[in-house]
């Protein structure tokens, strides 16, 4: 395998695979799938880990005039305008996160949109690789566009003493994104 090395105007430096996107770049161990799980509001949501390139806290973002509710500006990251959409408007989660505001920034591969696009969360709470016996889909969003669910995780947990299955939704950011694209 062939690696691209560069860096960023910040010195932060820059490692890409230049023989096989990251797609197909470990995307899957046998039957398992990585996320990254998050928070919106008091319900929990993962989006596919090779979807993602990073997560950042908020720094400043500069408001667009005119722009939809749900784009909340754009940001200066390391050079590159990106504009920063506030998932939970954009999902009319009206509920508020319970913690303390940890708000974060995932920011998106470049295979999901052609201009550099983070998404406003509440809070991450980890990166994940869940067996694929773990996720439904047979919610999958193949006949209702609107939901953009492409399963439900199922991951085990205790609330107190009790175990409890928590259940988290695989978001389909691709479409969401894409959905919009006109819009950024």
């Amino acid at each position: 395998m062939e690696t691209e090395t560069g860096s960023y105007r910040d010195g932060t430096s820059i490692m890409n695979e230049t023989s096989r996107s990251p797609f197909q770049a470990g995307r899957e161990d046998g039957d398992n799938k990585q996320f990254v799980e998050f928070a919106l509001g008091h319900e929990q949501f993962a989006v596919d880990l090779f979807h993602t390139r990073e997560v950042i806290t908020p720094s400043e973002i500069t408001p667009v005039p005119n722009a939809p509710g749900y784009i909340t500006g754009i940001m200066d990251l390391r050079g590159l305008i990106t504009t920063i959409v506030d998932l939970k408007k954009m999902m009319n989660i009206t509920s508020d996160f319970e913690g303390k505001k940890k708000s974060r920034i995932i920011i998106l591969d470049h295979d999901i949109s052609r201009k550099p696009v983070g998404i406003l969360v509440d809070d991450v709470s980890s990166v994940s690789t869940i067996a694929a016996s773990d996720i439904d889909r047979s919610g999958d969003d193949k006949t209702d566009k609107g939901r953009n669910i492409v399963g439900v995780i199922r991951r085990k947990g205790k609330e107190g003493n009790k175990e409890m299955d928590k259940l988290v939704l695989w978001l389909d950011i691709h479409a969401m994104i894409e959905k919009i694209a006109d819009e950024i």
